[in-house]
Order: structure tokens, then C-alpha cells, then sequence
């Protein structure tokens, strides 16, 4: 049998859809980036927020914003409040929101990311960090606010630095 056909379908369907999805991403992506930047300048904090499967980007991002893409930066403040053994959802949400009510102050930036999570904890999440007046970016899920995200269930949403 011969598959060819079929892979190259998917990756036409694939290509065209990330195709049209790139202007909502870049504006998105656009718009954080410059939220990020406002929060280091004015010497607030950066969140990296990701619970169970999303853990791993969360975790990502802390650890570039730490390390540094290039040589030539240095390693910039980031909060990483990842958790990848938790019993539940309900209570990786109960945590994080705990740690943003503890150390969250106005003017912060949280990168959360969200591909993982359901409204309930979306809105549980988005509420812990409007008490503390911390800007949320929502990654991989829509949040209140900014989101960086395709709405089309077929495209997986990955963000990459390097």
C-alpha cells in the first residue's frame, strides 16, 4: 500500500492552516513579547506557569529566560511554578494560585501555560491572578486577556525560542 498520498495530504492540510493561522499568532506573540519586556524594564516579575502536561512548557521557557538563548544575554528574573506530579488538576491549580496570591504584585507578567487545562481552572487561574494584578499571557488555551493560540482544533499550538 502506498502511503504517500496520505502524508503528503496531511502535511498540505497542515501547512495551509498554520499558513492562515500566522497573523492572529504573530500580533499575539507580538503583543507579549512587549508585556514581557514593560515587566523586566520596570524590574517585576516574569511567571512561567504550566501544571501536568503543560508543565513542559512552562519549564522550557523558565529555563531559556535563566540560561539564555544566546551568549551574549543574561539571564533574565522568571518565577517557574510548574508542577508535573500532581495528584490533580483541581489541586495543581489550588497550588498555583496559592504561590500567585504569595508572590504576585502588580505590574508581573505570567506566561500560563493552558493547553492541558479546562474553563473551570482557566477561570480559577485568570481570577488568583487578577487579584494580584498580574497581566496573564495564556498559551496553548484561551484565557481572559491575551492568548497565544490557534483556534482551529486541528493545529497543535507550540511556542518556540531559539
Amino acid at each position: 500500500m502506498d502511503f504517500y498520498s496520505l502524508i503528503s495530504d496531511f502535511f498540505q492540510r497542515h501547512l495551509e492552516t498554520t499558513s492562515l493561522a500566522v497573523d492572529a499568532l504573530a500580533e499575539a506573540t507580538g503583543a507579549a513579547v512587549e508585556q514581557a519586556a514593560e515587566a523586566i524594564l520596570n524590574e517585576r516579575k516574569l511567571f512561567s506557569i504550566g501544571l501536568g502536561a503543560d508543565c513542559a512548557g512552562a519549564t522550557a521557557l523558565a529555563s531559556l529566560l535563566h540560561c539564555g538563548v544566546l551568549r551574549e544575554r543574561p539571564s533574565l528574573p522568571v518565577v517557574e511554578l510548574a508542577e508535573h506530579h500532581i495528584e490533580s488538576v483541581e489541586t495543581g491549580v489550588n497550588w498555583a494560585g496559592q504561590q500567585i496570591q504569595a508572590l504576585g504584585q502588580l505590574g508581573d507578567v505570567a506566561f500560563v501555560f493552558a493547553a492541558s487545562l479546562g474553563e473551570p481552572e482557566i477561570q480559577r487561574l485568570a481570577v488568583a491572578l487578577e487579584q494580584r494584578q498580574v497581566a496573564a499571557i495564556w498559551v496553548g488555551n484561551r484565557g481572559p486577556g491575551l492568548s497565544i493560540s490557534v483556534v482551529d482544533e486541528n493545529v497543535e499550538t507550540r511556542l518556540t525560542l531559539n
